[in-house]
């Protein structure tokens, strides 16, 4: 139990390492990085102290593995709401953008054909 222990926080010291490397490297968002830091913080509780999970899985009636499973399932879970709703906001806002767009060109094209046809009628 003890090796399962230090691999597990090892591993998930190392996560919360490269989460930081790469806020800092500004390759992810701080906002988004919140989830993951939130996950590793809570798999390094865990390693330290694995009774608080026995405990929960206890409580839960549930074998440790698969109290281990479940909560594992539901932080990606999580992850993966947020990054969809995220991801559906982005979707709109390109919408929106691709519409603004083609009524600003529309707008344009109607200017410079005003401005021919008003020049056309000066000459």
């Amino acid at each position: 139990m003890l090796r399962v222990q230090i691999i597990a926080g090892i591993i998930s010291f190392t996560l919360l390492l490269t989460i930081l490397e790469l806020i800092r490297r500004r390759k992810f968002l701080e906002k988004y990085a919140l989830l993951w830091i939130f996950n590793a913080l809570v798999i390094f509780i865990f390693s330290l102290y694995p009774k608080l999970l026995f405990k929960i899985a206890e409580i839960l009636g549930l074998y440790y593995l698969t109290c281990l499973f479940i909560i594992v399932f539901l932080f990606l879970l999580c992850i993966m709401l947020y990054f969809s709703t995220s991801l559906s906001k982005l979707v709109e806002q390109n919408k929106r953008l691709a519409q603004d767009l083609a009524i600003l060109e529309f707008k344009l094209k109607e200017q410079k054909k005003s401005s021919n046809d008003s020049s056309q009628k000066d000459n």
